[in-house]
């Protein structure tokens, strides 16, 4: 195939349209409602046979990409003539008339074999397109988190433990931003302060990011907790320690009633920043096993050994 319709089909449609089209003027009336070039029509020699005007203006069209819409148009006309009643007035009409409707039947045969396959095609192009847009997103994805995995390595291995503490809250926002869920940097609730926000499944989370030596505390948990409750009820907390929670914290938190926060260490991050588990699915199933079993802690290393089920 050379041009834009196969051979077969333009071997059809031109033989067709010779048929259909018995007289010239009607064949050239086809022509300019079509959109056929006007200079290309005037140029072919309208006193020789139909078959030497039609060939070199459909091969012309057939071979420009600003043809196919004229050559469309025409093969709508051609084929609208599945009746051919038209050709009854001449001569030996109805043999006219059969010999047109069988040439007719046989181009839109050809043609929708023809749109069948380049539809398939298509179909095969665009499934491909979006399979390397896919890759490339997940390409960049995979940057991003290997970016992320080594500014917290970075961070880790920094004396300077101010510094390190805000450099959480930054990389936390990034986290959730790759991870689209709408992060929020720091702000205040009745004068506490909050590192951040975003948003899962519908709930706001009210985020506390820890970096310090100690495990954290009771009372930590309870700021927190106290900064969730004065909100609407879709609103929950997640609390990162990097160091981790005090066992202490963590069963006396779970004595006050039901639990509003969710907890998550430095090892929970690196699963995430490892690929070892979607940061989506983490959350989900840490709030999962509070809803549930009131158990706000659960390392992402257990979850995927499918402990705390």
């Amino acid at each position: 195939m050379s041009g834009l319709f196969p051979d077969n089909v333009m071997t059809a449609l031109k033989d067709a349209m010779v048929k259909v089209f018995w007289t010239k003027s009607h064949l050239r009336r086809i022509l300019a409602q079509c959109g056929v070039p006007q200079s290309l029509i005037t140029a072919q020699d309208w006193e020789g046979y139909k078959y030497h005007i039609v060939d070199p203006i459909l091969t012309t069209l057939n071979e420009s990409q600003d043809g196919l819409g004229p050559l469309r148009r025409i093969l709508a006309a051609t084929l609208n003539y599945s009746d051919c009643g038209h050709l009854l007035r001449w001569t030996d009409g109805q043999r006219l008339k059969r010999e047109a409707e069988v040439a007719v039947e046989r181009l839109g045969l050809l043609v929708e074999k023809h749109d069948e396959k380049l539809r398939a095609e298509c179909e095969r192009l665009a499934q491909r397109e979006a399979r390397a847009e896919k890759n490339r997103s997940r390409q960049a994805f995979n940057q991003q988190l290997g970016s992320l995995k080594e500014r917290f390595l970075q961070f880790h291995a920094s004396a300077d433990k101010q510094a390190r503490g805000y450099s959480l809250e930054q990389l936390l926002y990034d986290l959730f931003s790759v991870f689209e869920l709408q992060p929020r940097g720091p702000f205040r609730v009745q004068g506490e302060q909050i590192d951040g926000a975003f948003v899962l499944d519908g709930d706001v989370f009210l985020l506390e990011a820890k970096w310090q030596e100690a495990p954290v505390k009771l009372a930590e948990l309870r700021d927190l907790d106290g900064a969730v409750a004065s909100n609407l009820d879709n609103t929950l907390g997640l609390f990162v320690a990097i160091n981790g929670f005090s066992e202490d914290a963590l069963q006396r938190y779970r004595e006050g009633g039901r639990p509003r926060l969710i907890c998550m260490d430095g090892t929970d991050i690196i699963a995430v920043l490892e690929e070892r588990i979607d940061l989506r699915d983490l959350l989900r199933r840490k709030k999962q096993i509070a809803s549930q079993q009131g158990i706000i802690f659960v390392s992402a290393w257990d979850i995927l050994q499918g402990k705390g089920a």
